[in-house]
């Protein structure tokens, strides 16, 4: 680390302590926290500034050493460090301006424990804070990063993330990635955070409709260790109809509408004429994926149009209906039932009118034959009033052989002509 990394380090060690000039305190005294809480493989810091009586004379000469009980773990003289320690521990404040704080790398849980500073001044004396002990605990486990972002984003503008990470070591600083692609900025500088330090990390990004309900991670790496924090995003964006929107056919005809949006869509269906609307019934899949179905039998049209619609913006597709071959089957069916239906109809009624016509013609014959019979039935009767007694009653003499009449001469034949002339003759 530079002298000039050292020296911010102790700046804001200097301003969450509150420490007096120790060099015109007159008097052997020191400042350090009670404990201090480290990470395991990273760095921990001990902040530490020390007083001694001076008497009004300047001292040029110092050494200052750390003990972790009986064992040096700093000294000016590296040579008298234990080996556990060697490498691993530097004094990051300037003993001339009183500051005597220590900086342990590469931190393990065998470094726990308590910690003591000793001053030796040359020309003066050597001191032991033994009333000012520390003690250092070695945790496992970082914390994970908070992230934080707006509670609702929208699709193609950019927003700012942040990532705040928790550390005991500012100059040994994890490695912060991101999930999402953008800008990153620079991190901001460790700010107090209880016993641990606080850096912030940016990200700026554009979030896109496939951001919706996905984690916006950001990932520490602590020396082989690696933390994760997440926000979920809520993305609002236009609807999207999906490729997956079709009609099929099966008992009757069922069009389905796939809409991913959020807000939520409104969607209507439309006829080839863009005049005929549906309605149709939905079943919301998630936050923002909803099904849209649209069924019908006879008279579906061969293409519908599925429209959404939310406050971002609008989307549609038509799409093709495929007419069902059963119901068109059913409907040549029906077709042919009524033909064949309307033909026994029109067979039965001409049957039916010939029959008729039929009984007339036997009626009006049967009449005939009655009325013909009553004719020769009286005909009869009136042959029988004419009778053998009648002709020999009523007709003159000379006649009795005529039966045909006594005025009326009946057509006769020439036989009869002769027989006549016969009689007549004798």
């Amino acid at each position: 680390m530079s002298h000039s990394s050292h020296k911010g380090t102790t700046a804001y060690f200097q301003s969450s302590m509150k420490l007096v000039s120790p060099a015109n305190a007159g008097e052997w005294s020191a400042k350090m926290p009670e404990s201090v809480v480290g990470l395991s493989g990273s760095c921990v810091l001990i902040p530490c500034t020390f007083s001694y009586p001076a008497n009004g004379k300047t001292y040029t000469e110092f050494a200052g050493i750390w003990y972790k009980e009986n064992s040096i773990v700093y000294h000016t003289d590296t040579s008298k460090i234990i080996d556990s320690f060697k490498g691993r521990t530097s004094l990051i404040g300037d003993l001339h301006n009183n500051d005597c704080s220590l900086k342990i790398s590469s931190l393990s849980s065998s470094d726990a424990g308590s910690f003591m500073f000793r001053i030796e001044i040359k020309h003066l004396n050597k001191f032991s804070y033994k009333k000012n002990e520390v003690s250092i605990t070695v945790k496992e486990t970082p914390e994970n990063p908070t992230v934080s972002v707006e509670e609702e984003v929208t699709s193609g503008k950019p927003v700012t993330a942040t990532c705040a990470v928790s550390h005991s070591c500012p100059s040994d600083l994890p490695r912060v990635t991101w999930s999402h692609a953008g800008t990153h900025s620079s991190p901001s500088q460790p700010q107090n955070h209880g016993q641990w330090k606080l850096t912030s990390y940016s990200l700026t990004f554009t979030p896109s409709r496939e951001d919706h309900n996905k984690h916006l991670s950001c990932s520490a790496e602590f020396k082989g260790k690696t933390v994760t924090g997440y926000k979920t995003l809520k993305v609002k964006y236009p609807p999207e109809i999906k490729s997956e929107s079709s009609c099929q056919s099966k008992n009757l005809t069922v069009c389905v509408c796939i809409v991913d949006s959020n807000p939520p869509s409104e969607v209507k269906w439309f006829g080839p004429d863009s005049s005929e609307a549906f309605s149709s019934t939905s079943i919301k899949q998630n936050e923002s994926l909803t099904i849209f179905t649209l069924q019908g039998w006879l008279g579906f049209p061969e293409t519908i149009q599925c429209f959404a619609n939310n406050s971002l913006g609008n989307s549609s597709i038509t799409l093709e209906a495929p007419q069902n071959g059963i119901i068109t089957y059913i409907a040549v069916a029906s077709a042919v039932v009524v033909v064949l239906a309307c033909i026994l109809v029109y067979v039965v009624i001409r049957r039916c009118g010939n029959r008729a016509a039929q009984l007339r013609v036997m009626k009006n014959e049967q009449n005939e034959m009655k009325t013909t019979q009553n004719k020769s039935d009286l005909e009869n009767s009136k042959e029988e009033k004419g009778s053998d007694g009648d002709i020999y009653t009523n007709c003159p003499k000379g006649r009795v052989y005529d039966n045909w009449g006594c005025d009326v001469r009946p057509f006769s034949s020439d036989r009869a002509l002769e027989d006549e002339a016969v009689y007549a003759n004798m």
